[in-house]
């Protein structure tokens, strides 16, 4: 009920606004909470490619290339497995090997990365 001279807001109305505030601060943090989450995979992946793109490199350069080789590497602050499979890939220049490699995050039990890297079976390249 308004009177005249009295130009506020009924207390309705000031619930209503309220409550509405409230749904749409629930709305913003659930997506500030899903992109922390998001922002926190994307950098586990992005930390593991580099993980399997440093090994793949390290394959190419050794001399000795073992059939499978796993191991632990840390980085950012957390500790990473590793792992490289070999297979024999026929080429029209020869052999070569294909490495799969995988890098999980300590605790985890599916990878966050994985990579092919083709690898010539002679040594000289």
């Amino acid at each position: 009920m308004k009177y005249p001279g009295n130009g506020g807001f009924t207390l309705l109305e000031v619930l209503i606004a309220l409550a509405l505030l409230a749904i749409l601060m629930a709305g913003l943090i659930k997506i500030t909470a899903d992109n922390t989450k998001n922002l926190w995979y994307l950098e586990n992946k992005t930390i593991a490619a580099t993980i399997a793109a440093n090994r793949a490199v390290q394959l190419r350069l050794d001399t000795e290339k073992p059939e499978n080789q796993d191991g632990w590497e840390t980085m950012a602050g957390r500790r990473w497995y590793w792992q490289a499979k070999r297979g024999v890939t026929p080429s029209l220049g020869g052999t070569l090997w294909d490495y799969r490699i995988e890098v999980f995050l300590e605790g985890d039990k599916s990878p966050y990365a994985g990579l092919l890297s083709y690898v010539p079976a002679s040594h000289e390249q």
